[in-house]
């Protein structure tokens, strides 16, 4: 079974290396706690993915009986992510209908079926695919498609990796039940700190196996098989990288903590290299994580162990990883000096950095929105951006593979962003900051966490009213003020003034050269053309008196007309 696992995995890294690679992955960074202005470590997370459900959820705390029984569910990521059990949204999917437990009622008001649109489909409650021993009490936390945060603080970010192993869901003919959509939902049920976060869902995953996001083929479960997760409490920030096993039936993992004083990165590929699993202040791991990786060829013990080199397949166009790592620290620490040219696993690149100051939730902000302005990869640039700078780049679709343009931190198919802050000392004051669509696009939201009396909940309610409502006007008044100014490719102006001024939009020189306006070469030839469409139109006219005549006589005769000779 391994030595098959390995060589599928082993072959199936020939066809993914020959894919388009779309940007539909996540971007996360972890700040330290020293490296962050607010004392305490924050996380972020770009949700870059097309099809999934953008909906912020509270989920409550909540207590439950003894012996009882946690259910869990089949991945799912588009709207409503629980609640049903429709999985055609998945690749593989098959769905299974005599599971033992049926949930949606049990993770908050948001999920259950009154309160889903019934105009978009008949929902009917998720099937469990298994379960695990419930806890006596689990904490309230908010979620998206992941897990993000809870009421002691403990933040998750998360971005999809490869891996050289996959498997598949118990439901669907494989044998493990953890996805990292669960894990991240039950470390933030039960746990108030990264550290106890990372040993309980490693420990799961090992005892109930690992999954990834997709598997109906080997090329596309290894683009999903890997995960990485940044968590954070008021004190630690550790990296989490899980995979499969190659039996299927459990999971290999690894952590790293980020010092207190740096920030870290990862952009769908692996970022932890050499490890110390015998230095637990700063390193843990499964124990399996040498062994699967010997019996599989994945490392032979002659060199370094390097936990990303031996897990994570070479990748079709590796910088739309690694130079997402790059710019991150480039720009955290404008001196760092690396190379945004790299080999494919970015060996030389350091697993975090010292920032040149202390960072704010601001500043995290601003990566998200980055494009690589002002560097030669920039996305606002050049011929593909058009004439006004236009940094978005859309899936090419059904073309001939080996092409591939720039991948950035922001891209425009984001359903969500977010920024984690923690406080040091008082859990009531931590902050998510929050981005319903691509960071570049919308205004960041501050949820607070709520706790304790009356006065404060209602604080926090007006406060967040507010926010709300400032957020609404400011951006009717950017729609009407966008919609007034600039239509129809012309820019008006003196809008209150007896005569409005109006000019042409017009297009930068530099384009209009690049797309051959001023190249006499691409007019149609003198004459030719003009002579081309008359001889046209002369032969439809000729065609249409031919076909109108045939009609004619047909329909004379069945009328029983004849005609006069």
């Amino acid at each position: 079974m391994r030595v098959t696992v390995a060589v599928l995995a082993i072959a199936a890294c020939a066809e993914v290396c020959a894919r388009y690679v779309d940007p539909e992955k996540c971007t996360a960074i972890l700040v330290g706690a020293k490296a962050s202005a607010t004392g305490s470590p924050m996380t972020t997370q770009t949700n870059d993915c097309g099809d999934c459900d953008f909906r912020l959820v509270k989920v409550p705390a909540k207590d439950h009986a003894p012996g009882s029984r946690r259910p869990v569910i089949l991945v799912g990521q588009p709207y409503p992510r629980y609640g049903n059990h429709h999985c055609g949204h998945l690749r593989g999917c098959v769905l299974m209908v005599n599971q033992l437990v049926v949930v949606g009622e049990d993770r908050g008001p948001v999920y259950t079926k009154a309160n889903l649109d019934k105009s978009l489909f008949t929902w009917t409650d998720t099937p469990a695919i298994g379960s695990i021993p419930q806890v006596n009490h689990t904490f309230g936390y908010v979620e998206g498609v992941y897990g993000i945060m809870n009421e002691h603080q403990l933040g998750i970010g998360e971005s999809t990796c490869t891996s050289k192993l996959w498997t598949k869901p118990v439901s669907q003919g494989g044998k493990a039940l953890l996805d990292i959509t669960e894990l991240s939902r039950i470390a933030l049920e039960r746990s108030k700190t990264a550290r106890e976060a990372i040993v309980l869902m490693g420990s799961l995953a090992e005892q109930y196996g690992y999954y990834g996001a997709a598997w109906d083929t080997p090329e596309i479960a290894m683009d999903e098989a890997g995960e990485a997760l940044t968590v954070t409490d008021p004190k630690e920030g550790w990296m989490f990288h899980i995979l499969p096993d190659d039996s299927g039936t459990s999971a290999v993992w690894v952590a790293q903590r980020v010092p207190d004083d740096h920030i870290a990165a990862i952009g769908n590929q692996f970022v932890i290299h050499h490890i110390n699993i015998t230095d637990t202040a700063n390193f843990l791991a499964s124990a399996n994580v040498y062994d699967v990786a010997k019996r599989n060829g994945f490392w032979d013990e002659d060199t370094e162990f390097d936990f990303t080199a031996a897990y994570a397949p070479k990748q079709p166009n590796q910088y739309s990883m690694t130079r997402r790592v790059w710019r991150v620290l480039s720009l955290a620490n404008s001196t760092i000096g690396l190379n945004p040219f790299t080999d494919a696993f970015a060996t030389d690149y350091p697993f975090s950095v010292q920032p040149d100051a202390p960072l704010t939730p601001a500043d995290l902000m601003r990566f998200q929105r980055d494009h690589y302005e002002g560097t030669s990869f920039d996305l606002t640039q050049g011929l593909a951006a058009g004439p006004y700078g236009d940094p978005n780049r859309y899936s090419p679709g059904q073309v001939t593979p080996g092409g591939s343009f720039e991948r950035s931190i922001s891209v425009y198919k984001a359903t969500y962003s977010y920024v984690t802050t923690a406080h040091p000392t008082n859990e009531n004051k931590a902050v998510l900051w929050f981005v319903s669509q691509a960071a570049i696009h919308d205004k960041a939201l501050a949820i607070f966490q709520s706790q304790g009396d009356d006065a404060l909940v209602t604080y926090l309610t007006n406060v967040c009213a507010s926010f709300a409502a400032d957020a609404h006007s400011g951006f009717s008044a950017v729609f009407a003020s966008l919609v007034t100014h600039f239509h129809d490719g012309y820019i008006m102006s003196n809008l209150t003034s007896s005569t409005i001024g109006v000019q042409a939009m017009g297009y930068p020189l530099w384009w209009l050269q690049a797309v051959g306006y001023y190249n006499s070469s691409t007019s149609p030839a003198s004459g030719s053309s003009t002579v081309l469409a008359t001889v046209g139109y002369v032969v439809l006219v000729f065609l249409a008196l031919g076909l109108g005549f045939s009609v004619g006589q047909h329909s004379i005769r069945l009328k029983g007309y004849a005609f006069i000779k």
